[in-house]
């Protein structure tokens, strides 16, 4: 889950590309090599929308990650980190820290 807040008194707008805000989950090996991408591959529109956010208010994302590389096969056992990216009109988007994540064999 990945979830943005406005944690401020005043609204804040935020500059989101697609017609909906959309984020990407990224899986990672602990030297930053990407395995996974839940966007990948896909197209995105590129249109930047203004998206406001009253305070107090957020955005939710949830995906479930099949343990899986981009092309198919399962990963092997081992460390790996999970980032979210919230995409934004800033080309790095909206990040949230790495999570370390452990598959057992």
């Amino acid at each position: 889950m990945f979830r943005v807040v406005n944690p401020g008194p005043a609204a804040v707008t935020l500059e989101l590309q697609g017609r909906e805000p959309t984020a990407d989950f990224v899986v990672s090996t602990p030297r930053g090599q990407v395995v996974w991408s839940r966007l990948r591959g896909q197209v995105m529109v590129g249109s930047l929308r203004l998206y406001p956010l009253a305070p107090g208010k957020g955005l939710t994302f949830r995906h479930r990650w099949d343990q899986r590389a981009d092309g198919g096969k399962p990963v092997p056992p081992g460390e790996y980190q999970v980032r979210a990216v919230l995409l934004t009109g800033d080309p790095g988007g909206l990040a949230s820290l790495p999570t370390r994540l452990r598959i057992q064999p």
